[in-house]
């Protein structure tokens, strides 16, 4: 167990050197364009007694982390002209510039001149395994750090560094720009107008930091878990741990129990051929029998493993010498005190409750076995009486195909029932209709030979008054008029031969199969 999870003062105490350092000196305020990018950082107050502040300047001017960023801002890429002096201690630019978590142990600022694009470089190194968890709750909190007389607009960039984010901030028509990329735990941050290419000015520069850092921090690609191995990080402090394996003996599989016959199965077990049955589906009209209650195809139990874990990962407490992220020594600290015994006794419970885990897992694994046994066992059982099922249906499956061929059979029957039933109403409806028929043209016929006569007669009429005025006249009496035959209307209009036709016989209907139900089951 570390010291640090007995005694977390101690953490605070070996820190005091390395915290107290950003209050040694005053901060420094750098502008661009008529934009503040820094505010003053308020002074923090002495954690420990012992710290001197004469040798706490002296152990961070010396540091790694000083003595790197002051080379990077000191000798930058090709390029780069330096248009002003070094400034130190400052605070961090806009949105980034508010008190928010831990405070660098060193930062760094320079403006430069790139061509034509004027720039500002700040530089900042975190005790070691902070960086990351800093520049994300940098990133969290720009918003609101800015205030809400300024916008701001982020997005991640993949590029460079390790993880990278730009930003634009507008106040009163005028927008910056702010390119914030990370190595380890180190911060920089390259300021300039909007409309700069930015982003690859700072490869450039990240080319040269990856250079300045290679051999003086640990670890360049550290991410924000690491934090968790600093006594400082805002998530609380985890001891360092490493992976390392747990094994016991390798166990054989169960014993067959003495009552278990030919239950103890290889694993996996054969899956038994099952044809899944079809049951009809249940018509309108009775049937008999009823069809079984439907069960679902058996399915073979799960097959436990192929034998038990034996192994398991562990963490194990370690010591720590190096540090997280750009390590400890990268900004002049000591490393987290380690209790070798107090780790070595940790790391028993934590490696016997891992055996006993695992032997925890042997035994339900062989029970596992055991268990499956018995479910292959009712399996086999299910699947006999599945297949008793399965014939079952069948046989109602049959006897319902033989009443389903007889109720075809009847309607088949009561289609040609009621054809003839129409066809039957329909001759009715023609003799009737040739009937009406031959007495309408009867009837009209009649009325012609009547109408003829009556004409006839009214022809000599005005035949005999035309006589008689001859006569008078003295004149020749005119032709009589011709007498009408009549027409033989019976002899002309034939008698519709449907009139003799005999109608077709009334049809018979046919009788429904009868139910096969039992009696008592109607």
């Amino acid at each position: 167990m570390s010291i640090f999870e007995k005694h977390p003062g101690v953490a605070l105490a070996a820190g005091a050197l390395c915290l107290a350092s950003v209050t040694a000196s005053g901060l420094v305020a750098l502008q661009l364009s008529g934009m503040p990018m820094v505010l003053p950082r308020e002074p923090a107050p002495a954690v420990a007694e012992a710290a001197s502040p004469v040798a706490i300047s002296a152990v961070l001017a010396d540091s790694p982390a000083s003595t790197s960023l002051t080379a990077l801002l000191e000798e930058p890429p090709a390029q780069w002209k330096p248009d002003g002096p070094l400034q130190r201690a400052v605070a961090l630019p806009v949105p980034y510039s508010c008190d928010i978590g831990a405070a660098p142990s060193v930062a760094l600022a320079r403006s430069f001149k790139v061509g034509k694009v004027s720039v500002q470089v700040f530089s900042a190194a975190y005790t070691a395994g902070l960086g990351a968890e800093a520049m994300d709750h940098l990133l969290e909190n720009a918003s609101d750090c800015a205030g809400s007389s300024v916008d701001v607009d982020g997005e991640d960039l993949d590029t460079p560094g390790v993880q990278a984010h730009r930003d634009y901030t507008a106040k009163g028509g005028r927008t910056m720009q702010v390119v914030t990329f990370r190595r380890g735990d180190v911060l920089t941050f390259v300021v300039g107008k909007a409309d700069a290419r930015l982003r690859k000015l700072a490869k450039q520069l990240d080319k040269k930091l990856a250079g300045t850092l290679e051999g003086v921090c640990v670890d360049q690609k550290s991410d924000a878990g690491d934090a968790d191995r600093s006594p400082w990080s805002t998530d609380g402090y985890k001891p360092f741990t490493r992976t390392s394996t747990v094994a016991i003996r390798t166990v054989s599989p169960p014993q067959t129990p003495a009552d278990a016959g030919d239950r103890a199965v290889p694993r996996p077990a054969p899956t038994l051929k099952v044809k899944a049955a079809t049951p009809a589906a249940e018509p309108s009209y009775p049937v008999w029998p009823l069809m079984p209650k439907a069960r679902e195809v058996p399915r073979p139990p799960k097959t436990p493993a192929e034998e038990p874990a034996t192994s398991a990962k562990v963490r194990v407490l370690v010591d720590d010498p190096a540090g997280p992220g750009c390590g400890w020594s990268f900004t002049g600290m000591a490393p987290v005190p380690f209790d070798a015994e107090d780790a070595a006794a940790a790391n028993r419970e934590r490696t016997s409750a891992a055996e006993d885990k695992l032997a925890a897992g042997v035994g339900k694994w062989q029970q596992s076995v055991l268990d499956y046994w018995a479910a292959y066992d009712d399996y086999r059982t299910e699947v006999k009486e599945y297949k008793d099922y399965a014939a079952a249906v069948a046989k109602v499956n049959k006897a319902w195909d033989k009443i389903a061929a007889q109720w075809d059979n009847y309607w088949s029957e009561y289609a040609i029932y009621q054809q003839a039933l129409a066809e039957r109403s329909t001759f009715f409806t023609r003799r009737d209709n040739a009937r009406a028929a031959y007495r309408n043209a009867l009837a009209e016929c009649k009325a012609d030979n009547r109408e003829a006569e009556q004409d006839y007669r009214q022809a000599e009429r005005d035949y005999q008054d035309a006589v008689d005025e001859a006569e008078d006249e003295d004149e020749d009496p005119p032709e009589p008029p011709a007498e009408p035959q009549p027409v033989d209307c019976d002899a002309a209009i034939p008698v519709p031969s449907i009139l003799d036709w005999a109608a077709p016989a009334e049809p018979t209907a046919p009788a429904p199969p009868a139910d096969p139900r039992p009696k008592d089951q109607r």
